[in-house]
């Protein structure tokens, strides 16, 4: 993996389960969880499971994942013990963000291209 100066390059996510975490990862964004367990593989990101660290919903930073389909992302974050904490709301014209919780509660962004016909939709109920 090339890194840029400033990249965002490792990510440490707390989780009291880490079995059940590399689950929900693996099953709504396809991250790997190597044999070096905690260890974690995301496109261009390395993390690992932190069990010392509780999840701070409301607090510090939060990452935001691209998504190919955030409709059918939202039902496997349901399907996989997550929740969605604000639904769907277009961001601009073309984009579509969302706001998620894994089942270790830590708070996750989900960003979105709109799909054509709701990315029309959005510019017209933006330009009323």
């Amino acid at each position: 993996m090339n890194l840029t100066h400033g990249q965002v390059c490792y990510l440490e996510l707390p989780a009291a389960d880490r079995d059940r975490a590399a689950a929900f990862y693996a099953a709504v964004f396809g991250w790997e969880t190597g044999e070096h367990y905690p260890d974690f593989t995301s496109p261009e990101l390395i993390g690992q499971w932190v069990e010392s660290r509780p999840p701070a919903r409301d607090a510090g930073p939060m990452i935001w994942l691209a998504v190919g389909d955030m409709d059918e992302t939202l039902t496997l974050v349901n399907a996989h013990g997550g929740h969605v904490i604000v639904p769907p709301a277009p961001d601009g014209p073309d984009r579509v963000l969302a706001t998620i919780t894994d089942p270790e509660g830590n708070p996750m962004g989900l960003a979105a291209h709109a799909p054509p016909e709701k990315a029309f939709s959005f510019r017209r109920k933006a330009q009323r």
